[in-house]
């Protein structure tokens, strides 16, 4: 099983999704930004490195949201996700020729990733639950 880090990002009340790039691997398709974790490195420690790798930013973990395991041709995929707060940088997307902040109730009218979809679906509950 290769295990996979991801980032939810928000701002003003919406969520940051981005599209893979031209080239590389699901191009087109939507996904919440990360990568996988180095040798010897922790889920926390790669989603904060690939953020700033990927988008340019530097960000610090505030949560673990939870994860999703998905079959993705012959791999099988555990994403594991973690909501950052974005300290410093401007978005400078290097694997992604778009990024969106989407609110959540649009999430899943993006072609997202297969990993993806059953976070975006635990997202979106968890905003409808939660008192305004």
């Amino acid at each position: 099983m290769l295990t996979v880090t991801a980032a939810l990002l928000r701002k003003e009340g919406k969520i940051l999704v981005a599209r893979r790039r031209p080239g590389i691997r699901h191009a087109g398709r939507w996904e919440f930004p990360g990568g996988k974790p180095e040798a010897g490195e922790t889920p926390e420690e790669a989603i904060v490195r690939e953020i700033r790798e990927e988008l340019g930013i530097l960000t610090t973990v505030s949560a673990y949201f939870g994860e999703s395991i998905a079959h993705n041709g012959n791999a099988e995929i555990r994403l594991l996700v973690f909501e950052l707060i974005w300290v410093e940088g401007d978005l400078i997307p290097v694997d992604h020729d778009r990024i969106d902040w989407v609110h959540p109730e649009a999430l899943l009218s993006y072609d997202l990733l297969e990993p993806d979809r059953p976070i975006a679906r635990q997202y979106i509950q968890r905003e409808e639950t939660q008192p305004r």
